[in-house]
């Protein structure tokens, strides 16, 4: 089974690629899955979070401000792990 993504992996791997996009890290210490760590991204056209949970789930949203359409709206359990590259390279592909 595929290690979890985190927020230090998304910093690393994810934000140095990331022009034109006002990101914001939050930390809320109780929440469905456990502790959630959020990342959330803002530009003139697309904006979204990513949610990396404390129990191992991962959770992708991106929306077009300027057709109001729903890109990317993810959410994978802890049995999906394996899955977690494959959304994420989508997330970067379409930023």
């Amino acid at each position: 089974m595929k290690k979890q993504k985190k927020i230090e992996w998304f910093k690393k791997n994810i934000a140095t690629y990331l022009s034109g996009y006002d990101i914001t890290y939050r930390l809320y210490e109780e929440g469905d899955f456990g502790a959630l760590n959020q990342v959330v991204l803002e530009s003139s056209t697309k904006g979204g979070v990513i949610d990396f949970w404390e129990k191992e789930w991962l959770g992708v949203l991106l929306v077009d401000y300027k057709t109001e359409d729903v890109i990317l709206n993810i959410l994978l359990d802890s049995n999906e792990k394996d899955k977690q590259n494959e959304v994420l390279a989508s997330l970067l592909k379409l930023l």
